[in-house]
């Protein structure tokens, strides 16, 4: 099979389309086809070392943690699904595995069924996007309704996630991101819209219930002004620094500040092919390049040049 691989850490030229074996499911596991990819910043991290404090993936690896496809074979011990079946969910890298890739396998914790309503661009673009504007907003901050919650890059794939899932659980959304989108952030559904190239965002002023900086834009000392006294801030690009704020925070007030790493399962995927298939969250494809592409792909994200979804046509 092909199959976008790297062999040490580096910019994008590491990048190179391989021939490699078909993997093949081992118990509790299924082999998948996959039909469609989709990159996150995480594949481009992981790939030039910038999160090697967190974990370090097995070498040779396959690029990509996002996909969907249909299901080629089972393992062992596998009776909730049917070769056939649609499904779509997120890889592990740290085995080398990836899904840049024409197959893959992979444990059934880690896919979900893909329902009728969803294309395999949306599902695929689910997982980690969307997957951790979900997973902090309502299991770890527990945002109500009601609440206020303020958002930044609220214009990327996981911030927009983040405005409509707000907007859905009935919070007064406001989302942070530059001029040119923000139109496009109030079409999400915030109430209020902060352009950070006119105004600083982090000025004193309103006080937050859950602030969301799905940007990493600041630190916690920053935002702790705009927090409310019993009030969350959540960072998704965990460094130490954060950790101490986070242990500083528990033991001197009501406020928390989380670390977040996203935990991927499959009751979370089927949770998000729900609202997806609701329409509640409706992610933006960017665009979709073939698999000889991703490196160019890549090179665009890390550049800023991306807004929205990059998805991967793979097929086999």
């Amino acid at each position: 099979m092909q199959a976008i691989m790297y062999e040490r850490f580096g910019d994008d030229s590491v990048l190179a389309l391989r021939e490699i074996a078909v993997p093949q499911a081992a118990p509790g596991e299924v082999q998948v086809r996959v039909r469609m990819a989709a990159l996150n910043p995480v594949d481009f991290k992981l790939r030039n070392g910038i999160m090697r404090l967190i974990g370090r993936p097995k070498r040779p690896a396959i690029t990509g943690k996002d996909f969907a496809g249909e299901i080629s074979a089972l393992g062992a011990g596998v009776s909730a699904y049917q070769p056939g079946q649609r499904v779509f969910g997120s890889v592990n890298p740290m085995a080398g595995r990836g899904s840049c890739a024409q197959f893959l396998a992979l444990s059934t914790d880690l896919i979900a069924p893909i329902p009728e309503a969803l294309s395999d661009e949306l599902a695929a673009s689910l997982p980690v996007a969307s997957g951790t504007a979900l997973q902090a907003l309502t299991d770890v901050a527990g945002l109500q309704a009601g609440q206020s919650v303020l958002i930044s890059g609220a214009s990327g794939a996981v911030g927009a996630s983040a405005v409509q899932i707000a907007r859905w659980i009935g919070a007064r959304v406001t989302g942070v991101c530059g001029t040119a989108n923000v139109d496009y952030v109030r079409a999400l559904g915030a109430q209020r819209v902060i352009d950070y190239k006119a105004e600083d965002w982090l000025r004193p002023g309103e006080r937050y219930d859950v602030i969301f900086d799905a940007a990493a834009a600041a630190s916690f000392a920053q935002a702790r002004p705009l927090l409310a006294s019993g009030g969350v801030y959540i960072n998704t690009m965990p460094r130490g620094a954060l950790y101490w704020s986070a242990l500083l925070a528990r033991v001197t007030s009501r406020q928390r500040c989380v670390p977040f790493m996203l935990k991927t399962g499959s009751a979370l995927l089927q949770r998000l092919a729900q609202l997806a298939a609701e329409r509640v969250i409706v992610p933006h494809i960017a665009e979709t390049v073939d698999l000889a592409q991703v490196a160019g792909a890549q090179r665009r994200m890390e550049q800023g040049l991306v807004h929205g979804k990059v998805c991967v046509r793979v097929g086999a």
